[in-house]
């Protein structure tokens, strides 16, 4: 009986060796090379499938406007002369002023530092701390926004890049510099229109009551360069129901905003503050200038109403004690319509920008660098 189970014993231990070998030799075959090589296959023909699909619907090539990119434009800062513009603001500016042509015109490419929807007091701050940055900088004043109360909503996203660019790691360069290659060639990679989320938004899921979700803009109102440049694409300036999608949009965010605008002792807290930071470059040798680039219909007549010339735009450059270009002062920059109310179409930016030049020479007692062929002849608005 004991030999039986001898025996037996040793029939199990020689099978169970045997499929462990097998399973061994199984792992070590092609058959796993096979299940490699498919997954592979699989995922490069999704990959393929998904790039194809936006080629084929004629989404714009646009970058993603992250943390990264913002930071690789703040660096710059430190490798450009101090005559080289650095621009910060909200959206306005980024469509507004091409940065192709101010750098055709003047030879320099400005240094673009706004934020879309976002006060750009914060970095204005952060500017004014950093006793290495003795630059020329335009403010561009989008009013709801820049009069912002300190803290609110409009600051957010520019505190947060003030706070994540001095901790800008050498492995986040790295990784930002080969985001940047493949971004040249992928349109699935924008994270701004192509990610899961903003694809579920898309979704006709009818919103809870009394909850707003937030603005939703259509992925065709703009796509971003690497410089940090924004456009409006080429579907969205031919199609007005977009551009009434976006007006709709505007009226949404109305009416989800405060209903006053900042005063009294907070607003003299946001003139002081911006006081300070202003007379922080300036002591340095920098110089600072501000602009009220267009707007227009219904957007505009609000804005006027909310924030009164005299009490803002006015007030802000007597207390800064600052040069400011308002752009209905200037019949060059009066000439243009806003597609959606609030932002020029590329079309449209070019002369802006060319007629922008002169005003800001004249303004600031510069001479800014040109080359003879910039000499935009078509608008004949200005001359030297």
């Amino acid at each position: 009986m004991a030999k039986r189970i001898g025996t037996e014993s040793i029939r199990q231990l020689y099978i169970s060796e045997n499929e462990q070998q097998s399973l061994n030799t199984l792992m070590e075959t092609p058959h796993y090379q096979k299940a490699a090589w498919l997954t592979l296959i699989l995922v490069l023909t999704f990959v393929v499938g998904w790039e194809w699909y936006w080629r084929s619907q004629n989404h714009a090539l646009s970058y993603n406007d992250d943390e990264s990119l913002w930071a690789s434009k703040r660096k710059q800062i430190y490798q450009s002369s101090p005559a080289r513009l650095v621009m910060i603001g909200s959206s306005r500016i980024k469509f507004d002023l091409d940065l192709p042509t101010w750098e055709r015109v003047t030879g320099e490419k400005p240094i673009q530092l706004s934020l879309p929807g976002t006060s750009p007091r914060p970095i204005l701050t952060d500017l004014g701390n950093d006793p290495n940055f003795k630059g020329t900088l335009l403010i561009d004043v989008t009013e709801g926004l820049f009069f912002s109360p300190t803290g609110s909503f409009p600051e957010k996203e520019a505190i947060k890049r003030v706070k994540t660019y001095p901790n800008w790691s050498l492995s986040q360069q790295i990784s930002f510099q080969i985001n940047r290659v493949l971004e040249d060639n992928f349109l699935f990679l924008d994270d701004l229109n192509l990610a899961l989320n903003p694809l579920l938004n898309l979704f006709p899921v009818p919103p809870r009551p009394g909850v707003w979700g937030g603005p939703q803009f259509p992925r065709e109102f703009d796509s971003n360069d690497p410089d940090r440049q924004a456009k409006m694409t080429d579907a969205f300036v031919a199609d007005t129901a977009l551009q009434n999608r976006v007006k709709g949009v505007w009226l949404e965010i109305g009416a989800h905003s405060p209903k006053k605008a900042i005063a009294g002792p907070p607003l003299a807290a946001i003139l002081n503050e911006t006081k300070k930071s202003v007379d922080q470059i300036r002591a340095r040798g920098g110089q600072v200038f501000f602009i009220r680039t267009p707007s227009d219909g219904p957007y505009f007549e609000s804005e006027k109403q909310m924030f009164p010339r005299a009490l803002y735009w006015d007030r802000l450059l007597a207390h800064t004690q600052s040069p400011g270009i308002h752009f209905e002062d200037y019949p060059t920059l009066t000439r243009y319509r806003c597609p959606e109310w609030s932002h020029l179409s590329p079309s449209d930016a070019i002369p802006f920008t060319e007629g922008l030049v002169p005003i800001v020479e004249q303004k600031m007692g510069w001479s800014l660098r040109r080359q003879p062929a910039a000499m935009p002849a078509e608008t004949g608005s200005f001359s030297r």
